[in-house]
């Protein structure tokens, strides 16, 4: 199964009233959610489900990729993804059902979860900082997400929107 770990797009701070968790996308945000998602089915890793935090930013980041990818995967809100750790995104992705899955979080949980999930992490200078909107295609071998362990993954490719501009997908 494929697994893609997608932190959130870069989100506005134009109204510091917000509550961090209501913050939406601003504009280079969502194009960038936009780009990814149509990067993301352009390849053909559109996933069945798409598992995101409720935090505004990330459920936004989630609906506009899945708009782009056009099969319509389903979403999930997950609370319990708003600033989980590496630990508890896992256990998330473990309880999910079987299927290619899209997870859409924050740093650093997402960073620590990229780094931990891989067998051997990829090349790229900026994988550790794991960027907004930096998404990660992984293949697992299992059948079942309970099976998932850290270190069992293996990457298929890391891309951070910048890439997109220069690969003239957008």
């Amino acid at each position: 199964m494929k697994l893609i770990l997608t932190r959130h797009a870069k989100s506005s701070w134009n109204d510091l009233t917000l509550d961090d968790h209501d913050r939406p996308l601003n504009e280079r945000g969502q194009s960038a959610a936009q780009r990814m998602g149509n990067w993301v089915q352009g390849r053909r890793h559109t996933p069945s489900q798409v598992l995101s935090s409720d935090a505004a930013r990330a459920k936004e980041t989630a609906e506009l990729m899945i708009y782009e990818m056009g099969n319509a995967p389903s979403l999930t809100l997950d609370a319990g993804l708003y600033h989980a750790s590496a630990d508890t995104i896992l256990a998330r992705i473990q309880r999910a059902p079987k299927g290619d899955l899209m997870i859409v979080g924050h740093n650093p949980g997402m960073a620590e979860l990229a780094a931990r999930i891989v067998d051997v992490r990829p090349v790229h200078d900026r994988f550790s900082v794991y960027p907004t909107t930096a998404t990660l295609i992984t293949e697992v071998p299992v059948d079942d997400w309970a099976d998932l362990k850290f270190g069992m993954a293996r990457v298929i490719q890391f891309i951070v929107p910048r890439e997109l501009k220069e690969l003239n997908t957008a």
